[in-house]
């Protein structure tokens, strides 16, 4: 038993690696900054592991919430509202349209327009609080996210998916996001196509979750159970760099077969670890873009959502593309604490 923890050389040991890593954490954020983190971390973590010790720690936490492992800052949408009304003019015209038989479709251009609406938006009712939007990770605000972007589809009629990640194949993670399709016509062509949304994806990309040392969990309560977050496997390959990269800086891309398999094998194999046979591995990574197509289309009941019309417009947030579109709030870096509008 580790009863005096100041004459323990163990634990000595592991107040040493932790100050190593405070130390690192003082650096300008950079790819020197994160690498010397994440190979010191994995370290400490694998010295835990070994000698049976819990590698939580509050202020390691607190140090590392803006440390990510890709650059993740989200783009701030300026929307002209001139662009913006002509644009939704004429995607409820193309929608009574084929409502009545008639085919017909909005731009490219119009539909990224929309789409950058949306998740405006969705940021505008992120930022609002006491956090800096652009630093923080957004973690455990996917349920206020998903709503408030889903309620102005809604209302325009686009079909939407209403998503969680504990849907997807071999996945245990609870992260929530949404889809939605807009008919495209492109000279004589009409299609559809579908987006995926999600403007709190980088909660993923936080350098303490991605890295090999989360494998190494030394608590017995959690023993050979823990594994690297999906951004780790997302960032494994260019693709998914480049994917990745996308969503977390646009807060949408579009749903192809590939960008699914990405999107999806992440959360998937997150649930790899250490007690699972390689046999196992393997079948969790090998999932199919259209196998995660399949389960995202099955989600599109509105009360899968966390929370209500009528709950986003008490706390004063925007449910309808046809009032204006703020800009998302400033937090002076002093001023930054925990949210305090109570979304989890």
């Amino acid at each position: 038993m580790l009863n005096n923890n100041s004459a323990n050389p163990l634990i000595s040991k592991k107040q040493e690696y932790l100050n190593m890593l405070y130390q690192i954490l003082e650096m300008p954020n950079g790819n020197e900054k994160l690498e010397r983190f994440t190979k010191l971390y994995t370290a400490y973590r694998k010295f835990c592991y070994q000698y049976g010790l819990a590698t939580y720690d509050l202020e390691l936490c607190d140090k590392t919430k803006t440390l990510f492992i890709i650059e993740s800052r989200p783009i701030e949408y300026v929307i002209d509202n001139d662009k913006k009304q002509a644009a939704l003019y004429h995607l409820k015209s193309v929608l009574e349209n084929r409502k009545n038989g008639i085919p017909d479709g909005i731009s490219m251009e119009e539909a990224n327009l929309i789409l950058s609406m949306i998740v405006q938006n969705a940021r505008v009712g992120l930022s609002t609080g006491n956090k800096d939007f652009f630093e923080d990770s957004l973690q455990g605000s996917c349920g206020f996210s998903q709503a408030i972007t889903t309620f102005p589809l809604l209302e325009l009629g686009v079909p939407v998916t209403i998503n969680n990640a504990s849907s997807l194949p071999d996945c245990k993670s609870r992260h929530a996001f949404a889809t939605c399709t807009l008919p495209i016509k492109d000279g004589n062509q009409i299609y559809e196509k579908q987006f995926l949304i999600d403007a709190t994806y980088r909660q993923f990309f936080l350098a303490i979750g991605c890295n090999e040392g989360k494998f190494f969990e030394g608590d017995s309560r959690f023993k050979n159970q823990d594994g690297p977050k999906a951004g780790y496997y997302v960032c494994q390959t260019s693709k998914g760099i480049s994917f990745a990269t996308e969503l977390l800086k646009k807060g949408y891309v579009e749903l192809t077969e590939e960008n699914a398999r990405i999107y999806g094998s992440g959360f998937s194999m997150e649930t790899i670890c250490l007690s699972i046979p390689v046999e196992e591995r393997e079948r969790i990574a090998s999932h199919s873009g259209k196998e995660y197509i399949d389960a995202i289309n099955d989600k599109t009941l509105q009360e899968d959502l966390d929370y209500t019309r009528e709950e986003l417009m008490d706390w004063g947030c925007n449910v309808s593309l046809d009032n204006p579109i703020g800009r998302i709030k400033r937090v002076p870096a002093k001023d930054i604490s925990v949210n305090n509008r109570g979304f989890v």
